[in-house]
């Protein structure tokens, strides 16, 4: 699928979580065998969000969490610097990224940053630019709002204009579409953004909390710590956040 089919199939279901509880009598009888399991792993990951509660700092850049419901902070500033491919990132992350880039290379992968930070004009433009396209093919004004902010993001919400996210491809395969998780620098950065702090914002299956369709091609930098326990415990910024209780 193009990405604004996806867009529209993904709206036209969303929110995609099962929250149909009637049937779940049969599957409840199965869980009294698993509460021992269960309890070792609910003990478990207290004590490792306990660890992370003690680390975090709720002012960390880092975390900064931008979807629909929290734009960009007023007060938010950065500095921006070039990086590879002419594109712009937040000073912090040049290091890790150049780590990341370089550790691809080495293993015959090449990474190819082709979107970066992003000014709040330039991000207008491109949302404008998809609610013309689907107005274009007869959507009302709000319909096309609605299917176009899961592709592209609202300005003020978009992890771009914050200069942590960026787009990466490959020469081999330029297009922005799911087909880049099949690719090998898809497969290498799912597998080893965690180890130099980014993460892969937009998982599949979990676009009922991100309000985002699936792209393979979005990482965002969280640091190390951050990184390396959502990698490990599969779940959302969003998720991990909301766990912390820092949103």
């Amino acid at each position: 699928l193009k990405n604004e089919d996806t867009a529209r199939v993904f709206a036209n279901n969303y929110p995609k979580k099962d929250t149909d509880k009637a049937d779940k009598s049969g599957a409840d009888t199965d869980k009294a065998d698993k509460s021992g399991t269960d309890t070792d792993k609910t003990q478990k990951e207290a004590q490792t969000e306990d660890k992370i509660k003690r680390k975090i700092d709720p002012d960390d850049w880092r975390l900064i969490l931008v979807n629909k419901q929290n734009p960009i902070p007023d007060d938010y500033e950065a500095a921006m610097v070039p990086f590879r491919g002419g594109v712009s990132i937040r000073e912090e992350i040049k290091g890790p990224l150049d780590e990341m880039f370089d550790a691809a290379a080495l293993e015959g992968i090449t990474l190819q940053a082709c979107s970066g930070y992003r000014s709040h004009e330039h991000q207008q433009a491109l949302f404008d630019r998809k609610i013309r396209t689907y107005t274009g093919q007869g959507l009302s004004y709000l319909d096309a709002f609605r299917i176009g902010s899961y592709s592209v993001i609202i300005p003020g919400t978009s992890e771009h204009e914050l200069g942590m996210a960026l787009d990466i491809v490959t020469p081999g395969y330029t297009s922005l579409n799911e087909g880049f998780a099949n690719t090998d620098a898809g497969r290498w950065l799912k597998n080893n953004a965690f180890k130099y702090g980014f993460i892969l914002r937009y998982p599949k299956g979990k676009e009922y909390i991100t309000g985002i369709i699936f792209e393979p091609w979005h990482f965002r930098y969280v640091g190390k710590e951050a990184a390396t326990d959502i990698k490990n415990r599969d779940i959302t910024l969003e998720e991990y956040l909301e766990e912390l209780e820092l949103y």
